[in-house]
């Protein structure tokens, strides 16, 4: 695992959408997993994540509301390219006792989306519902300093 210090979660954030636009497939809504303990970093995480693709709601975690939805700026991003998603969908399944409880948020309707970028923290809990993740990455504040985190990006 790398150690990341929060002060660098803006630049380890630029990696992994990186490496999101790598990814080709535009017939589906491309699925990034965070896992990790509470408290390891998955929703600042996501805040930074949402910043970079200019979304300027604060976001909080969906913990008790499960799923919460953010339009994308239209434009071109960073590199000139025009932006693939439309849409985040933030997605928090820490109180979901069941995977079958997932369909309650109607998911065949985002994750059917070639224009959305899906986050699910705590995907472990949502099994089969689920589609393999695109992308995973593992947080742990185990042996961590205050202000740094060790993650793991695994494809």
């Amino acid at each position: 695992m790398q150690k990341v210090l929060l002060a660098q979660l803006p630049e380890f954030v630029r990696n992994v959408t990186a490496t999101l636009a790598l990814d080709r497939n535009n017939t589906k809504a491309v699925v990034l997993g965070l896992r990790g303990e509470l408290g390891a970093g998955k929703t600042t995480f996501v805040q930074q994540l949402a910043r970079q693709f200019g979304i300027r709601e604060t976001l909080q975690s969906p913990t008790y509301v499960l799923m919460k939805k953010y339009a994308m700026p239209e434009g071109l991003n960073a590199f000139g390219v025009p932006r693939r998603f439309k849409w985040l969908v933030h997605i928090d399944a820490y109180r979901l006792e069941k995977p079958e409880e997932f369909a309650a948020l109607k998911p065949e309707q985002f994750l059917n989306d070639p224009s959305v970028l899906v986050v699910v923290e705590w995907p472990e809990r949502l099994g089969k519902a689920l589609p393999t993740p695109d992308l995973n990455i593992l947080f742990s504040s185990d042996g961590a300093a205050e202000g740094e985190r060790y993650v793991q990006m695994e494809k």
